[in-house]
């Protein structure tokens, strides 16, 4: 009976020094095996390791140095946009300049030297356009990329009424390719409203 009495008082002290101890926090989840890479050590994605850009259907994502993503999508103030996206070309800022001709009517333009336009009107984010290779989407597509890993990427849809070119849809992001055949690359990529005269 002293025995047990004694065990049970050992284990009541053990477990108040535990509950009190808040240094040793659960961990949630399954526990790497040893020498499995943590997530921490995973290497991200490419615009998270440059703190930089990715282009998406719905606008740009912009990437901290930390990976942290920041969504801007279509409709976001201008300023801030041309803000964020400064940030990750290292503060260069791009050539403005506006056209009062377009469709939709006076619309402005920020011009990068890595080849990515952004349209703004009435002071909001409208849409983008891409032609040099560098930036891409969350999936990997980007100026450049062959046919057959757009292909794997995305479902293609050719539009066979364009007069501008190998014009195709992939998704919610829009493009061209060099060739129509098997052969072809993307030449450029734009998502949103764009001031194009077909």
């Amino acid at each position: 009976m002293r025995l047990m009495t004694r065990t049970a008082l050992a284990l009541v002290a053990v477990m108040t020094v535990v509950a009190c101890d808040r240094s040793i926090e659960p961990t949630e989840g399954p526990v790497a095996p040893a020498g499995a890479p943590s997530e921490a050590e995973t290497p991200p994605a490419t615009a998270q390791q440059a703190g930089g850009l990715a282009i998406e259907g719905e606008g740009l994502r912009v990437f901290d140095a930390e990976g942290a993503a920041r969504a801007l999508p279509f409709g976001t103030p201008q300023e801030t946009v041309i803000t964020a996206v400064n940030a990750t070309t290292g503060g260069a800022a791009p050539e403005q300049s506006a056209n009062e001709e377009c469709g939709q009517g006076p619309v402005q333009f920020a011009q990068y030297a890595n080849g990515l336009q952004l349209l703004f009107q009435e002071g909001e984010f409208k849409g983008w356009f891409l032609d040099e290779a560098g930036l891409t989407t969350a999936d990997g597509i980007g100026v450049g990329t062959s046919r057959a890993d757009l292909n794997a990427a995305r479902p293609v849809e050719i539009d066979p009424q364009s007069s501008l070119g190998i014009e195709f849809t992939a998704g919610d992001i829009s493009g061209f390719l060099t060739a129509a055949d098997g052969s072809g690359t993307v030449e450029s990529l734009y998502a949103g409203d764009t001031c194009v005269f077909r």
